[in-house]
């Protein structure tokens, strides 16, 4: 019998080549935001490049992809005029109640008003204050009535994250592809919940998770695919590796 669980391939988004040919059906490719963190990994921010039909600096992710291109060379034009001279669209958004994370997500939502998969390269290894913060933005903006039904996946210098909703999920871990390891962690960020898995070295069973008390956070993949059901929103990471294959 076919699995009718939801499935994701959170790897696919590193992997190399141009295709993501395991998007849900009539979807196009994603779009990608890019914060202000620097910017370690060119063959990861490369692929994610190439998997996505929009992108989008926010938050002085410009700053960290002018670096990145020009290798802090005197030479070059200033930023603005650097970026004019890529034929790149620059913008202001005047609004002082929405963030920089949130600023970017209405643009390209003007931009691409079908688009339902945000790649996010950032971080959450930095300030822990500014961290958390961004894990609530995209909490709450995965749940606004005014964009329902999008999902967003962070790309840390570490991780791949994204959260998991209510019911079962499979997790497509193709460890032999070479672009994550087996390490993963699930955690009940946004409230306590209930968890059973299948595919992990310890798997568990209507297992009680909550922030203060257990949660799992070394646990390890063992199978090419892995089943998670919750009973409420948990955030599942697994580390990405260092140098991807391909």
């Amino acid at each position: 019998m076919a699995d009718k669980h939801p499935a994701v391939y959170p790897a696919d988004f590193i992997k190399s080549g141009n295709e993501l040919t395991n998007l849900g059906k009539g979807q196009s490719k994603p779009a990608l935001i890019i914060l202000n963190q620097p910017i370690a990994d060119r063959r990861v921010l490369g692929r994610l490049w190439r998997h996505t039909s929009y992108r989008l600096c926010a938050d002085g992710g410009a700053n960290q992809l002018y670096d990145l291109f020009t290798q802090n060379d005197p030479s070059q034009l200033d930023q603005y005029s650097y970026y004019q001279g890529c034929d790149v669209e620059v913008t202001e958004d005047p609004d002082q109640y929405s963030t920089d994370f949130g600023k970017a997500i209405k643009q390209v939502l003007r931009e691409q008003p079908w688009q339902k998969n945000f790649l996010v390269l950032g971080t959450i290894a930095g300030r822990v204050d500014q961290g958390i913060g961004l894990l609530s933005e995209i909490h709450r903006e995965q749940h606004s009535k005014e964009h329902p039904d999008i999902r967003f996946w962070l790309f840390s210098e570490s991780s791949i994250s994204f959260t998991l909703s209510p019911g079962a999920t499979t997790i497509h871990t193709p460890l032999a592809e070479r672009v994550i390891t087996p390490n993963i962690g699930i955690l009940p960020i946004f409230g306590p919940a209930h968890i059973s898995t299948n595919g992990l070295e310890w798997d568990v069973e209507d297992w009680h998770t909550q922030m203060g008390g257990q949660v799992s956070t070394s646990n390890h993949i063992v199978k090419d695919q892995i089943t998670i059901s919750t009973d409420a929103e948990v955030l599942f990471t697994v580390e990405r590796r260092k140098s991807v294959a391909g």
